[in-house]
């Protein structure tokens, strides 16, 4: 696929976005991926399913822009060639009026996966989120705002015109583990049979910068473990 005509189904997706948005306000929230380079370019999306589980350390959130069927259906043999899947892990819940943060912490680790024209291409990253709910309640909403993205993979076909990207975004999901279990496995699936190598793991390895971001500041206590 060429740059151009990949550019163009990038930006036919954002107009029909807004179509979407207009009809349905019970949608799980709108993805606003911004490329940061010399070409600006605004990538939204508003998703159509969602889940959540809760793990010893991290919530986990899925949010895709088609129906579960429509990606079991790529694995039966019909081609998946225009999809956005995001996977957001929580790891650490701020306290209002009781965890100061450093101007750069983060506590969301981010992968954003993109099918254009049928060709993949997996970004990843780290964010602030501000959640609404405890965990464990039958919904939770994220506030996701200064995100940062950047490819990762991709299939021989993709042309990344996005990184580096701001990710910002307002989202919610019901509480699921099943449905959370299966879009993990799916998906990871889906990634693994693109890419050609395994690049889905549930604890990924953080280079020691990624890791020091997503904590509050080092004097602080973990707001996890407060709960």
């Amino acid at each position: 696929m060429t740059t151009r005509k990949c550019a163009a189904v990038l930006l036919s997706c954002v107009g029909s976005i807004f179509a979407t948005a207009c009809s349905s306000s019970n949608a799980p929230g709108t993805i606003a991926v911004t490329a940061l380079g010399a070409k600006p370019l605004l990538l939204e999306h508003t998703f159509v399913a969602s889940a959540y589980t809760v793990k010893d350390s991290e919530d986990s959130f899925w949010f895709s822009d088609v129906p579960f069927e429509r990606l079991l259906a790529h694995e039966q043999g019909t081609p998946l060639t225009d999809a956005v899947f995001l996977h957001a892990q929580l790891i650490w819940t701020p306290k209002p009026g009781l965890t100061p943060l450093a101007s750069t912490a983060m506590n969301l680790i981010t992968r954003l996966v993109v099918v254009s024209g049928g060709e993949v291409g997996l970004y990843g990253g780290a964010a602030f989120a501000r959640p609404s709910g405890k965990p464990g309640a039958d919904a939770m909403e994220l506030v996701v705002e200064g995100g940062t993205i950047t490819l990762l993979a991709k299939t021989k076909g993709f042309h990344d015109l996005m990184s580096p990207a701001g990710l910002t975004g307002v989202f919610s999901a019901p509480f699921a583990p099943e449905d959370a279990t299966r879009w993990r496995r799916s998906l990871s699936q889906f990634v693994t049979n693109a890419i050609g190598e395994s690049m889905w793991v549930i604890k990924p390895e953080m280079s020691p910068d990624l890791r020091a971001d997503l904590r509050p500041d080092s004097s602080l206590v973990d707001a996890r473990s407060a709960r």
